[in-house]
């Protein structure tokens, strides 16, 4: 899979997807062509120039072009897809991260659907995705019928015994 990434997407030097994702070139726009970085370059061109050079899709933050005519009828025409974000995120590292989680999926789709326009959704965590590790303890000594206080002796006496075998007992005092 080939993904330009255009103008405003970060591309950190040195990173290299490839080494993630040995299927999945990524190339940055000002790399690709530097003069398709103007101001004055309708978006539509990019799409034009990007399935020329045989990419598969268009990485942006520019969501507006989802609600541009010109560009809807272009990218209707040509089989590039657009990846773009619902809500676009300041943080280069979320989207990186979002858009590396998300490729597998993202590959999927287009197999099965053909040119489409991609549009991730906002990443969030909330309470719902926010755990206690003693809370699932005592939910594990109950599952096991056993009570809390056995469980955690057990659990301690194996992480001793352990750390004794590996001659790591100085890690003891971070859990004592």
């Amino acid at each position: 899979m080939r993904l330009l990434l255009d103008e405003g997407f970060p591309s950190p030097p040195g990173f290299d997807v490839s080494a993630v994702d040995h299927s999945v070139e990524v190339v940055a726009l000002r790399e690709f062509d530097a003069a398709l970085t103007s101001t004055r370059t309708p978006d539509w061109y990019l799409y034009l120039r990007a399935e020329q050079a045989g990419f598969d899709a268009l990485v942006t933050h520019d969501s507006a072009q989802l609600t541009q005519a010109e560009e809807l009828w272009v990218i209707s025409r040509i089989k590039l897809s657009l990846i773009t974000w619902r809500k676009p995120s300041p943080d280069p590292i979320r989207e990186w991260g979002q858009l590396l989680a998300y490729l597998p999926e993202i590959r999927r789709l287009l197999k099965q659907h053909g040119s489409s326009l991609v549009l991730l959704p906002a990443p969030r965590l909330s309470k719902k995705n926010l755990e206690k590790a003693s809370e699932n303890l005592n939910i594990l000594a109950k599952k096991q019928s056993v009570s809390s206080q056995e469980l955690r002796n057990e659990a301690r006496k194996a992480v001793v015994g352990q750390l004794e075998l590996r001659g790591a007992t100085e890690l003891l005092d971070q859990i004592s």
